[in-house]
């Protein structure tokens, strides 16, 4: 009965050992290595936790393996596989078929939280051997995904100016993520917005200036990343200063009084409201006569004075008319006569 036993014994054990390829990956390879290995090619095995960074990830299966069993299923516990064809009975996981070389590629897209990730490759003919690999998500800097490379810090406060703004993004966002929402909290964003990015991975939008002297910030956002950057409406100063007296003839008398109307004017949009203008008067010699009464600060451009001459002296009197901030002036001429 001994001898019986240890023949069939034999006979199985030869029947194994007939049956036995090292490309079915038996589960009984003592080293897993020698299956299947799963590494980094770059040598990277970080990424920002951005939520679309790419690392690419290949298994190798040594040795040369069947056509059969050249099958790798990946899975990973954070982020998300990309590539392959997705998985049975897995959550998330994808199979990819390896290449002559016995290389299977996968790329690993990173979580938009901070932590880590393990990937395992496992021989989809052999569900016991496996290889892995930790990946680490950390901090990512905003501006890896999005950065303003334009944005002026101040504008004139004329209620027309527009002030472009202009952010670069990230070339690994996806294709559905690369459009930027601009905001301010001062000023107008002018339309279209959001903005889409160009070829070149950058997106502007313009900013109309209020008609007040503020502060404010502006704004963007992609893909759940924020920037944002200050600008300083400061007064809008004239480029022209017109004057008109009415009349602009009128007897040298005591009780004398014209109406002085200055305009000031920019180039486009209107001198911020409240700019305080400067009246003076003289005769042809340079010698002060008379005063003003009732000035009044801007409005919509437009700036009052009454000038009382208190002369009985005719002769031509020159008003001038300037505002702050700025060295422009303009000037008008009123004629006193005699009684």
């Amino acid at each position: 009965m001994r001898f019986r036993c240890l023949a069939l014994g034999l006979a199985v054990l030869a029947l194994c050992c007939g049956c036995y390829s090292k490309s079915d990956f038996s589960p009984t390879e003592p080293l897993a290595a020698s299956v299947i290995t799963l590494s980094s090619p770059s040598g990277v095995t970080s990424l920002p936790a951005d939520g679309f960074s790419r690392l690419r990830l290949e298994a190798r299966l040594p040795g040369d393996p069947a056509f059969a069993n050249r099958t790798v299923l990946f899975s990973t516990t954070s982020g998300t596989l990309s590539g392959g064809t997705a998985g049975t009975n897995c959550n998330g996981c994808v199979t990819v078929v390896a290449d002559g070389s016995g290389i299977a590629r996968i790329d690993l897209i990173s979580a938009q939280q901070v932590g880590s990730a393990t990937v395992t490759a496992t021989p989809q003919g052999a569900p016991g051997i496996l290889a892995s690999l930790t990946v680490n998500f950390v901090a990512a800097s905003p501006d890896e995904t999005i950065r303003f490379v334009a944005a002026p810090d101040h504008a004139p406060a004329d209620g027309a100016t527009l002030s472009t703004f202009t952010v670069a993004i990230s070339p690994s966002l996806p294709a559905g993520s690369r459009q930027v929402t601009f905001a301010a909290t001062a000023g107008t964003i002018v339309p279209p917005n959001p903005v889409s990015v160009d070829a070149g991975g950058h997106a502007s939008v313009d900013l109309q200036s209020p008609r007040t002297i503020t502060s404010g910030r502006v704004t963007a956002t992609v893909n759940g990343v924020t920037r944002e950057v200050p600008i300083r409406f400061e007064r809008a100063l004239p480029k022209i200063i017109t004057v008109n007296a009415n009349p602009a003839v009128a007897p040298a008398a005591a009780g004398t009084t014209i109406q002085i109307t200055a305009t000031l004017i920019r180039d486009q949009g209107t001198v911020t409201d409240g700019t305080v203008v400067t009246f003076r008067a003289a005769r042809a010699d340079g010698t002060p006569v008379g005063g003003f009464t009732n000035i009044t600060t801007t409005t919509n451009g437009v700036a009052t004075a009454t000038f009382l001459p208190r002369t009985t002296t005719p002769g031509t009197v020159i008003i001038t008319v300037g505002a702050q901030d700025t060295v422009v002036t303009g000037t008008v001429q009123v004629d006193l006569t005699g009684s």
